[in-house]
């Protein structure tokens, strides 16, 4: 018996499977005990992570439809990363397909994204004269932000306004969220190259914003101000 098929076996064992393999090449019909321990203790890892990365999300659900659909998510995407939030990144997609309210799809989307910005390992440096790389534009069609801090009640859905919201994390490793309009994204958009000039972006907002009249400077200020822009 090689490792590699030791690994295999193990992993037939302890992902989630329907049905759930009731014999093993190496012990047989008798699986011993101990495989179960770690089993469930290896499940619980994951679950108990997807819990706590979609808290909001899952209130959408009874217990019952919470257990399944998540039985079904670790069904079709076994983790397949050591870091167990690293392991939840296919949920989102996964969901966007689930037969659910729209809203609580974009609710997800959300979640891992004010996540993402909080773990991403990026180091965010004033005067590096670009974006904010944690940033992560997040684009809504209900109003996802108050639902939020009005703690996502399942029975009081969000109002279906569209939004654009801008996740980060700041140089003082504090996240935020904020709404985005068009020439704050148009800004952003520019700065993620480097070296780029502020006025090369004039001709730009002209052409694609032609009714915006707001300096590119005061923007540029407040941008930089928040950390969006780390001039």
């Amino acid at each position: 018996m090689n490792l590699r098929t030791f690994q295999e076996e193990i992993k037939k064992l302890v992902f989630f499977h329907d049905p759930e393999p009731s014999d093993s090449a190496l012990w047989g019909k008798s699986i011993p005990a101990r495989i179960g321990v770690y089993r469930n203790n290896t499940r619980s890892n994951w679950t108990d992570t997807l819990d706590h990365d979609f808290p909001l999300t899952k209130k959408q659900f009874s217990e019952e439809e919470w257990e399944t659909l998540r039985r079904r998510y670790f069904i079709k995407h076994p983790p397949q990363h050591w870091e167990l939030n690293a392991s939840m990144a296919p949920f989102v997609p996964w969901l966007k397909t689930q037969k659910i309210k729209s809203y609580v799809k974009e609710l997800a989307d959300y979640e891992w994204n004010d996540l993402k910005a909080f773990i991403d390992r990026l180091p965010v440096r004033r005067g590096a004269g670009v974006t904010n790389p944690t940033a992560i534009v997040g684009v809504y069609q209900h109003q996802i932000f108050y639902w939020v801090e009005a703690g996502a009640p399942p029975a009081q859905p969000p109002k279906q306004i569209p939004e654009v919201l801008v996740f980060y994390r700041d140089s003082r490793n504090s996240c935020h969220i904020q709404d985005a309009d068009p020439l704050m994204l148009l800004v952003m958009d520019h700065f993620k190259k480097a070296n780029a000039q502020l006025e090369d972006l004039e001709p730009v907002r002209r052409r694609l914003l032609p009714g915006n009249k707001a300096a590119l400077s005061a923007v540029m200020e407040t941008l930089r101000k928040t950390d969006l822009i780390l001039a």
